[in-house]
C-alpha cells in the first residue's frame, strides 16, 4: 500500500487522528495533511530526461535509418567512427540508443484481421528444402497452395522453380481440391510478373496470363514487399517444412516424395481445428462444395521456346541436348518444356518427348532417332553418343559380332533397329538369350523376338461323334527305330 493510500485508511476508516498517524508513520504532521487534502494519488517525481552523447549525432543517424532502414547499430557506429575520428561509443549503448530511434521513426503497422470466404481465394508460394531422390541429395522447390478459409494445405516438391512447375502446381491444386476458386493470390514472382506498375497494375508473363486465361482464373498480387498479404500460405510453408520435410524426407522418385507429402497433409486434416471449433477436414468438404468445376479440357502446363534442330538432330536446352529424329536436322522447332518432360514440335507434329534433366552438360538422347543414319553410317556406330546409354548386352553383342562375322557393325546397326518394333527392354532380353546360346547372330534374335510375339497354341481335344471311330484303338508309336537311325548317321 502506498503512503498516500495508507494515510488516507487510517483517519478516514479507522479514525485515527492526524497526530497520531505521523507518530505511527514517523511523519511530520503537514505532510499528514498534504496527504488527507489531496483526493488523487500524488504524481510521483520524475527526474529530468538526461542528455545522452549520442543526441549530437541524432540527425545524422536518422538521416540513415531513412535512407536504409535495415541499417544495423553495428554499422551505424562504423559509419560515424568513420566521420567523427575519435568518437567513443559503447556498443551496448548505441544498440539501445539505435532502436529506440528506429522505433520512434518507424512505428509498428496496424493491420485490417480478414475473414475469408469459402471458394473465393486459393493463395501459393514457394519453399526450399533438401530432399534425398534415390538416394542423391537434391536441393529442392515445394510449392505449396492454401485455400485460407478452411486452412487446408496442398504441397508438390520439383528440382527447380520455374513457370512450368508454377502452371503444374496451381493446376494439381486445383485438381487436389476438386475445383477452381474465384482468385490466386501470388507474391511479384518473376516467374509471371514481368513488370510492377503502380497500385495492383500488373505486366504478367504471357504464358502465365494464358494460362489463367484458360481457367476463367482472377489473380491477385501483393504489394511489393508485403507479404502478409498472403499470410495463409506463408504459414502454410512452414507448417509443410516443420511437419512434412523434417526430417530430411527421401524416396526412391520425385512422385514417391509427393505422395508422400500428400499423406502426411491429409492425416492431419481432421485434428487441426478452426477458431469456430470444426476440424479442417469438415471445412474443406463444405469449400468444395462451392468450388467452380474443373474445365474438360484442362490447360497444358509448358512453357515453349522456339529452336532449331542441329546438324546431330539435337536441340539445346538450358544446357541439355535433346534428340530429335535425324530427318528433322536444321529444321525449326518448338520445345515444350514440362516440369517433368520435354517436347519437341515440329511442324505442328510432336516428334520426340524425353524425360527432363536439371544437370548442364547431359545428352538426353534417344538411339532410335538416328537408326537411319546410322544404317548408312554403321562405321561410326562405335563412337555414336545416342549408343552409349544403351544396356551391356546390346556391347556385349558388338564384341561377339566382331568375332563371328565380317561385317559386324552393319549387322550390330541392324539389331539396333529392331528397337523401331520393339521395346529396349525385348530386344535386350533377346540378345541376352542368343548370346547364352552361342548364336549372337541378327537371325537369332529375330527368331526370339518373334516366337515372343506368336503365343502358343493350347491342343484342343479332338470330340468324336461316330461310336465306330470312337471305338478304334491306335497303340503309341514306337520311337526307337528314329534312335537307331540317328546312331547309324
Amino acid at each position: 500500500m502506498s503512503q498516500w493510500a495508507e494515510i488516507r485508511h487510517l483517519h478516514v476508516v479507522d479514525g485515527v487522528p492526524k497526530r497520531e498517524i505521523a507518530r505511527r508513520l514517523g511523519l511530520d504532521r503537514k505532510t499528514v495533511e498534504r496527504a488527507l487534502s489531496q483526493p488523487t494519488a500524488p504524481a510521483g517525481r520524475r527526474s529530468p530526461a538526461r542528455g545522452r552523447r549520442l543526441d549530437a549525432h541524432r540527425a545524422e543517424i536518422e538521416e540513415l535509418l531513412h535512407g536504409e532502414g535495415r541499417l544495423t547499430a553495428k554499422r551505424i557506429g562504423a559509419i560515424l567512427r568513420e566521420k567523427h575520428p575519435g568518437l567513443a561509443i559503447r556498443e551496448r549503448a548505441l544498440r539501445r540508443y539505435v532502436a529506440r530511434l528506429r522505433g520512434a521513426l518507424f512505428p509498428p503497422e496496424a493491420f485490417v484481421h480478414r475473414t475469408h470466404r469459402p471458394g473465393h481465394t486459393m493463395e501459393v508460394d514457394f519453399g526450399e528444402t533438401w530432399v534425398e531422390v534415390a538416394g542423391q541429395l537434391l536441393k529442392a522447390r515445394y510449392l505449396v497452395a492454401t485455400l485460407p478459409a478452411c486452412n487446408a494445405n496442398f504441397a508438390k516438391l520439383y528440382p527447380v522453380e520455374r513457370l512450368e512447375c508454377l502452371l503444374d502446381g496451381i493446376l494439381a491444386a486445383f485438381c487436389y481440391f476438386g475445383g477452381l476458386t474465384g482468385r490466386v493470390v501470388l507474391d511479384n514472382t518473376s516467374l509471371a510478373v514481368r513488370e510492377v506498375l503502380r497500385g495492383p497494375e500488373r505486366v504478367e508473363n504471357r504464358r502465365f496470363h494464358a494460362f489463367r486465361g484458360e481457367l476463367a482464373l482472377d489473380v491477385d498480387f501483393c504489394a511489393p514487399r508485403k507479404g502478409w498479404e498472403k499470410g495463409s500460405v506463408e504459414g502454410g510453408v512452414h507448417y509443410v517444412r516443420e511437419n512434412c520435410l523434417r526430417p530430411r524426407i527421401s524416396g526412391a522418385s520425385w512422385e514417391a516424395i509427393n505422395a508422400q507429402m500428400l499423406r502426411v497433409l491429409e492425416a492431419d486434416l481432421g485434428s487441426r481445428l478452426l477458431p469456430d471449433g470444426r476440424t479442417c477436414a469438415a471445412a474443406l468438404l463444405e469449400e468444395q462444395s462451392l468450388l467452380r468445376s474443373l474445365p474438360v479440357y484442362l490447360p497444358e502446363t509448358s512453357r515453349t521456346m522456339p529452336r532449331v534442330v542441329d546438324k546431330f538432330g539435337h536441340v539445346l536446352i538450358d544446357g541439355v541436348r535433346y534428340s530429335v529424329p535425324i530427318e528433322h536436322a536444321y529444321q525449326a522447332a518448338l520445345v515444350h518444356l514440362f516440369h517433368d518432360r520435354v517436347e519437341v514440335e515440329v511442324a505442328g507434329v510432336r516428334v520426340a518427348s524425353h524425360t527432363r534433366s536439371f544437370r548442364p552438360g547431359r545428352n538426353v538422347l534417344d538411339v532410335r532417332h538416328i537408326l537411319g543414319l546410322l544404317g548408312r553410317k554403321h562405321r561410326a556406330s562405335g563412337e555414336a553418343t545416342a549408343v552409349l546409354d544403351l544396356p551391356p548386352e546390346f556391347e556385349e553383342l558388338r564384341r561377339a559380332l566382331r568375332e563371328h562375322t565380317r561385317h559386324h557393325d552393319r549387322e550390330w546397326v541392324e539389331v539396333l533397329k529392331l528397337m523401331l518394333t520393339h521395346t529396349e527392354e525385348d530386344v535386350a532380353a533377346a540378345v541376352a538369350v542368343a548370346i547364352a546360346r552361342a548364336s549372337p547372330r541378327l537371325a537369332t534374335v529375330r527368331m526370339l523376338l518373334r516366337k515372343e510375339e506368336i503365343p502358343p497354341r493350347s491342343a484342343e481335344p479332338v470330340l468324336l461323334t461316330r461310336e465306330d471311330l470312337a471305338s478304334i484303338a491306335v497303340a503309341p508309336p514306337d520311337l526307337s527305330s528314329w534312335d537307331l537311325l540317328v546312331e547309324s548317321a
